[in-house]
């Protein structure tokens, strides 16, 4: 667990390259950003569900869940655990 500031992250490549290896596409809009350094969790809120949001895994090797919300489709959050070990699988430690 190496994370222990959300200084010490450079979200937006974190996200791009989120994207560019899961073929996915986040929204550009993060209005919430949490960092539990006690269980290496990173949440990310990219807007606030108006109705019930679904969590779908992407295909990492570390816990990563994307939400979608169920009526629109969109990706409304994504959270992380295990951050230091998806930090290494996109080669970014």
């Amino acid at each position: 667990m190496g994370i222990a500031s959300l200084l010490e992250l450079d979200l937006k490549k974190i996200l791009d390259l989120i994207e560019r290896k899961y073929n996915i596409k986040l929204p550009k809009k993060v209005i919430e950003v949490y960092l539990d350094d006690t269980h290496d969790l990173l949440f990310v809120r990219f807007k606030e569900p108006q109705g019930i949001e679904a969590g779908e895994p992407l295909p990492t090797r570390t816990i990563a869940t994307i939400f979608i919300e169920e009526k629109t489709g969109e990706i409304t959050a994504l959270e992380i655990v295990g951050l230091s070990d998806l930090l290494e699988e996109l080669a970014m430690a």
